[in-house]
């Protein structure tokens, strides 16, 4: 669905959406802990809400909440759909093989073809059947080794399904992890799940038999989402942020610094963040641990004086959409010069001119192309709106609570 959207300054102040990421891994815990979650708007939270239901976890659903009974496991394969969910994916594979449940994962978008290979062929080596995304038989403890450069979702599959296996096991990680500060949020949800997991010089050794017993079910504000009003009151106006919590271990928490950097008015109280335009000049962001915040750095860099560099953004090409593909497309139809040097993407300010977006079913693309159209120089298109559900479904409401103007085609 199609949307026009019109300048217009950005004012206002928003409760922060609740963090897929911590939705995910609280999910899982509070379904093997025999527990309730109330896990927020996001489409892949949901995603995964519903694919524990069909490995066998009894559940009841109300408000965006879900409460999980007891485990039983089918007598016969399922069929869990995933969406275009990776972390869904990629957590639910491992547990799948913990459990010994018979499971193909039925994918939406580009998602069945996003790496895989490295975490279905160290599952493989331990006693599961992998053919596709169809996984059978029963994963043994062990020695766990995992390309740890390619998705710290892997890490986290793993960290969440070996503690549930009879023996003690070690993951391995060969080469330096990828997006840590993910692996840093799972560490910290397994530990309020009661699970015990010992950091090593090569990985983490995970002691088998574990019990998982959730006691925070508080989903905390997510910094990714945040990071969009966060901008779009660096841009122009004032934008507070409610309900984030700077000692989070999520990456995205860099968005605040970032837009400080470049200039921004920042004032950060206990548990909100407020955002005034200021001076706005060329920033230097490495976005190789914290990929969704690319977008909207690209939209912030748009509107600096002189140029701002991205680095290392070759990781943005396997996300929902060819990301880095995508930003330049985005800039280059806004009238912003771009060009690469290595893995650097630098971005050189000007005034952004409205145009015909494509949001290239990314969700994260539509809703930075969203904040860049707010304060361009002329109307602007977006060729589909609706992706925003993926991780923030009130996207739309919320941008126009703070002033923004769009017009749904159709």
């Amino acid at each position: 669905m199609k949307v026009k959207v019109f300048p217009h300054t950005l004012n206002g102040a928003l409760d922060g959406v609740k963090s897929k990421s911590y939705a995910h891994r609280m999910l899982i815990a509070a379904a093997l802990s025999n527990g309730a979650l109330s896990y927020g708007t996001s489409e892949d939270a949901a995603h995964t809400a519903h694919a524990l239901e069909t490995l066998g976890f009894e559940a009841k659903y109300a408000d965006r909440s879900v409460y999980y009974g007891d485990f039983h496991r089918p007598a016969g394969r399922v069929e869990p759909f995933v969406g275009e969910s990776g972390s869904t994916l990629r957590f639910l594979l491992p547990l799948a093989a913990a459990l010994g449940v018979e499971a193909s994962f039925r994918t939406a978008g580009r998602l069945a073809e996003r790496p895989m290979t490295a975490l279905t062929e160290t599952l493989a080596a331990h006693g599961a059947e992998i053919e596709g995304l169809t996984v059978r038989g029963q994963l043994k403890a062990g020695i766990y080794e995992i390309d740890a450069t390619i998705s710290s979702q892997f890490v986290t599959g793993l960290l969440m399904a070996l503690p549930l296996l009879e023996g003690d096991s070690e993951i391995v990680l060969l080469g330096r992890a990828v997006s840590a500060p993910y692996i840093d949020i799972t560490l910290e949800v397994l530990r309020s799940a009661g699970i015990v997991v010992e950091a090593t010089e090569r990985g983490f050794l995970i002691r088998g038999g574990q019990k998982y017993r959730l006691n925070s079910v508080l989903v905390p504000a997510d910094f990714s989402g945040a990071a969009f009003p966060i901008v779009a009151g660096a841009l122009g106006g004032a934008v507070t942020v409610r309900g984030l919590d700077l000692s989070s271990a999520q990456g995205d928490k860099a968005i605040v610094e970032v837009v400080r950097k470049a200039g921004a008015l920042v004032r950060v109280s206990e548990d909100a963040v407020e955002v005034k335009k200021g001076a706005l000049r060329g920033f230097v962001a490495d976005v190789g641990e914290t990929p969704d915040l690319a977008p909207i750095l690209s939209v912030l860099a748009s509107y600096c004086t002189g140029e701002s560099v991205l680095q290392k953004v070759s990781r943005l090409r396997d996300k929902e959409s060819d990301r880095l593909m995508a930003i330049e497309d985005m800039l280059s139809r806004a009238g912003i010069e771009t060009h690469r040097t290595e893995d650097d993407l630098v971005i050189v300010g000007g005034r952004p001119q409205g145009a015909a977006f494509r949001a290239f079913a990314d969700h994260r693309m539509a809703m930075s192309e969203a904040i860049l159209a707010a304060y361009s120089e002329g109307e602007s298109e977006i060729d589909d709106m609706t992706c925003v559900k993926k991780s923030y479904p009130e996207f739309w409401q919320d941008f126009g609570a703070l002033g923004g103007k769009y017009e749904v085609e159709g």
